[in-house]
């Protein structure tokens, strides 16, 4: 095409011969006026276009008769087969692939101007007689297909030649879909896609679902979309897959890290939010499998875990879809998506003596049955009261846990020196309510107060203080037992002896 495209800006063709003969003049009217200018007036409603307007054609005029000449060989046949027979109005060339036509401009051809969209309509005037080309330069970041014009001016109509056409409505021929970017969380305990309700150390997985745009005549140099992962989540980078899918999210194709698409983690550190994009290259958007009809979804799945650092309550942990940035050589927009999150919550103890003061020192475990509650088997968490009496459970790891809403148990596993075992399992209930609707950024209606349902359990003091609890006190009540009843033996025995 190269050489071809050389060897048309060296040579002018002269492509075809307007014999003005051949029409049938039906009176003075009907002949051409060869000094006469022409207009073209372009509409355009459509934002984010831009159009420039070229002559690639000039009508040569004689006595004798009148011609063309070119050096834009993609005209060369449209003039052979339109023009010549008089249906010159609004010549439209639709291109399979706008690139290599855009590429194949001739130097030759003389810009007469742009026309942005944002100017509604604008006129052309003053024109030589000849074609013209109305090329888009500029389009928006989601635009499917582009559908270049050339006119002729002038051209006979019925009797008359006519010098200006009917504004070229543009917006027409142009087609855009912005695409839109959704995120769910696709294990939610709640059987809602944009919220769950975990405790430490739970792994939730998500979803991003991301519709495609740009198409195989104008492909995309850009299409990533960006994360925002709160502090209390903990991403999982090996759980990244990446899908392409029809329009019922059925998998059509499964993407290549590195080959087809980059993940990229921009910010990463314990105890603060965790930034991170999925990018498809640019090798592999300039493939026509991207834009096959039958792909609708660029589907982004992966896997977090609740982490100590995570927000007890209704503020919850949130993660962000931020934004799909997509484009293409012209243009790069974005669109924004939204925010899923992660619910925990917490319990506690205030340990009391029988006198309603702190009570340091007494040690307990919570369970999640009631059973091993009463068995003291199988804790999932322990704690012990501080001078203030509060407890704080922690795991194996040292880590204060947070719970999935619910109903859990707790026993008292050993008291402050001088004082009873609480015997009793006690239950505790975090009572959450959640709303249909998200309202002031939280999908909670009742929690409790700072995410934490506490129990007060009050100790009391042991009736003969001897280490060792109810064991000491039920021994020592033995004991006395045993002299009480040989006083009452050998009482019975000096009674018989004086009777005798």
């Amino acid at each position: 095409m190269k050489s071809i495209i050389k060897k048309s800006l060296a040579v002018t063709v002269v492509v075809m011969m307007l014999i003005l003969s051949a029409i049938p003049f039906a009176s003075a009217a009907t002949i051409l006026d060869v000094d006469k200018k022409v207009s073209i007036t372009l509409n355009c409603d459509k934002p984010g276009y831009a159009f420039e307007l070229f002559e690639v054609a000039k009508l040569k005029n004689n006595s004798n008769n009148s011609s063309y000449e070119t050096a834009y060989e993609p005209l060369f046949d449209e003039i052979k087969n339109e023009v010549k027979s008089g249906k010159t109005k609004d010549i439209l060339l639709k291109l399979d692939n706008i690139s290599p036509a855009l590429s194949s401009m001739p130097a030759t051809a003389i810009s007469y101007g742009t026309f942005d969209s944002t100017e509604k309509t604008k006129t052309f005037s003053n024109l030589e007689q000849g074609i013209y080309y109305v090329k888009a330069i500029k389009f928006p970041a989601g635009v499917k297909s582009v559908e270049n014009s050339v006119v002729a001016l002038p051209y006979f109509d019925k009797n008359n030649w006519v010098y200006t056409i009917a504004p070229i409505n543009l917006a027409t021929k142009v087609a855009d879909d912005a695409p839109t970017t959704e995120k769910e969380i696709t294990n939610s305990t709640k059987d809602n896609v944009n919220f769950t309700d975990v405790s430490l150390g739970d792994t939730i997985n998500f979803a991003l679902y991301n519709t495609t745009t740009g198409s195989a005549s104008i492909k995309l140099t850009t299409y990533a979309v960006y994360d925002n992962m709160s502090a209390g989540l903990t991403f999982d980078k090996n759980s990244v897959k990446v899908y392409l899918a029809d329009k019922n999210k059925a998998t059509k194709a499964t993407l290549v890290n590195n080959t087809d698409y980059k993940l990229n983690v921009t910010k990463e550190k314990a105890g603060e939010n965790t930034e991170f994009n999925v990018a498809l290259t640019k090798e592999y958007l300039a493939k026509n499998d991207f834009y096959a009809s039958d792909i609708e979804y660029v589907i982004v799945t992966y896997s977090a875990k609740l982490n100590k650092y995570a927000v007890k309550g209704i503020a919850g942990n949130p993660n962000e879809d931020v934004e799909l940035k997509y484009g293409n050589d012209s243009t790069v927009d974005s669109v924004p998506g939204n925010t899923v999150y992660v619910y925990t919550y917490g319990v506690g103890v205030t340990k009391l003596n029988e006198n309603g003061t702190a009570l340091s020192g007494a040690k307990f475990a919570l369970y999640t049955t009631e059973a091993n509650a009463s068995a003291k088997t199988n804790p999932i968490a322990s704690g012990t009261s501080d001078e203030s009496g509060k407890v704080v459970f922690t795991n194996s790891n040292g880590e204060a846990v947070t719970l999935q809403s619910g109903n859990y148990f707790i026993a008292e596993t050993e008291a402050p020196s001088g004082y009873n075992i609480y015997g009793k399992v006690i239950p505790i209930s975090i009572d959450v309510t959640y709303l249909d609707e998200i309202t002031n950024d939280t999908w909670v209606e009742n929690a409790p107060e700072d995410g934490i349902s506490t129990v007060t359990v009050t100790d009391t003091k042991l009736i003969v203080p001897q280490t060792g609890g109810y064991v000491s006190l039920v021994y020592a009540i033995g004991i006395l037992s045993l002299i009480a009843g040989g006083a009452l033996f050998f009482a019975s025995k000096k009674a018989k002896k004086t009777t005798k």
